[in-house]
């Protein structure tokens, strides 16, 4: 997730969105899907033809880039643009053409990031990003995932075991990464916490799928809890000395094909328990020592309700998400999405696409009590005349609401370009630091 739109997970509008089998692929939720590996794209621009060639020996590789330019146009922090960028790289090695071990592949992918932040210079807002590429900690190439896959049972259980995200397997929805706001990409921000990691930080993990039929599977998993930026700067740091603690999520899933017109969907509900002590809110305000475990909930869906044409993936999409998260310790408590992504809509144009996205969230009412505090004991320190609170607050948080409108134009095959218009209403969950901002930005993607 990318997993690319290569934004780990984004680019990819043209491909199908679908699970009837378990194949080797980057991210579990959707196995056998194109658009969360450039590796496995067909609409490659250069590459389709070489990896049809190479797939006879088991080797496909993925080159992607994504730029995102976003400028705040008013409202926010001040007016100003930036541009961030993504190049991914990904080697997909299949074992059993290549050595002959049944089912047994292995996947690679490493990052080259630049660029700086809208949300933060100009938006106001240090968390939900207005660039999904922009990450800070950047390296010239960073290392992202390194694992092992196997496929049992007539492909019926898909074990997984290496270098590897929480995020790629458990609560991630590629429909929602057709958006260039952070807020709705993988899963929602509630849950990328430290235990549930995201990319583009791995960590050690395992874990098992098990597919009964085509239409249901579940799936646990153990994963290494350990703080941002999870394997380090460059990604290499494969150590334990960080570790604090193990996440364990499972998750249940449902993929629906409904009516004579396959109207396909995807549904999955899952939970998260992470062993680690986190100080709570209030103890990182007063200094008590307070300690609190994590937990964290989802729901998640999209569901086509009208069909353009006989393409799959062509149609009218709902896209519904909620994620919850420990209220003593998280940065958000609750977090929803819900969003329309329509494909194949115009018959001259059949690979352009368009999307809405509402999100909106709350940040826990110990968090909201522990900033109050601060400034009644005096502790809240400025920061070029700005209050510097917990959680990077400007002002006592409360909720927000965010919004984007894109439309995605399919320039060539492997080449997309989406204009892009946001809008942050409470910047940065507050309601007196900065008016509402709008944002204006543009997409492009090229999957080589």
């Amino acid at each position: 997730m990318v997993y690319c739109i290569l934004t780990v997970r984004q680019a990819f509008a043209d491909t199908e969105y679908r699970k009837e089998t378990i194949t080797s692929d980057d991210s579990a939720m959707l196995l056998n899907n194109p658009e969360t590996d450039p590796a496995k794209n067909p609409n490659q621009l250069f590459l389709h033809h070489l990896n049809q060639h190479l797939d006879l020996y088991g080797v496909q590789f993925g080159l992607g880039w994504v730029n995102e330019i976003a400028g705040v146009v008013s409202g926010g922090k001040s007016r100003g643009a930036t541009y961030a960028h993504q190049i991914a790289f990904a080697l997909d090695l299949d074992w059993e053409k290549i050595a002959g071990l049944k089912g047994l592949s292995t996947h690679m992918m490493m990052f080259n990031f630049a660029g700086r932040s809208a949300s933060k210079h100009y938006v106001g807002d240090p968390h939900i990003q207005a660039q999904d590429v922009y990450i800070p900690h950047q390296a010239m190439l960073r290392m992202y995932n390194f694992y092992f896959e196997q496929q049992l049972w007539d492909n019926k259980v898909n074990i997984k075991v290496g270098r590897q995200s929480t995020g790629d397997d458990f609560g991630y929805s590629v429909l929602s990464c057709q958006f260039m706001m952070l807020s709705s990409c993988g899963h929602p921000r509630s849950i990328a916490q430290q235990g549930f990691s995201t990319w583009p930080g791995t960590v050690w993990g395992a874990r098992i799928l098990y597919q009964p039929t085509s239409e249901f599977y579940v799936q646990v998993g153990a994963y290494q809890s350990n703080p941002w930026p999870q394997g380090g700067k460059n990604g290499w740091d494969w150590g334990g000395k960080h570790t604090t603690g193990a996440f364990l999520p499972i998750e249940f899933g449902y993929h629906s094909d409904i009516g004579k017109d396959h109207l396909i969907g995807h549904f999955h509900v899952g939970a998260g328990f992470d062993t680690s002590r986190f100080k709570t809110w209030s103890a990182q305000a007063t200094g008590s020592g307070k300690t609190d475990y994590r937990s964290e909930f989802w729901v998640m869906m999209d569901q086509m309700i009208y069909r353009n044409d006989p393409v799959e993936n062509h149609g009218l999409y709902v896209i519904g998400n909620w994620g919850h998260d420990s209220p003593t310790t998280a940065t958000y408590k609750d977090f929803y999405n819900l969003g329309l992504l329509n494909r194949g809509f115009w018959h001259d144009r059949p690979n352009d696409q368009m999307g809405v996205m509402f999100s909106y969230y709350t940040v826990p009412r110990g968090l909201s009590r522990a900033q109050g505090y601060q400034i009644a004991q005096g502790n809240a320190p400025l920061h070029h005349g700005v209050l510097n609170l917990l959680n990077e607050a400007t002002g006592i948080q409360s909720n927000a609401m965010m919004f984007e409108l894109n439309y995605g134009i399919s320039v060539y095959r492997g080449i997309m370009v989406m204009p892009v218009f946001e809008y942050f209403h409470h910047v940065g969950a507050t309601r007196s630091s900065y008016k509402d901002a709008a944002v204006l930005g543009m997409r492009t993607s090229i999957i080589f």
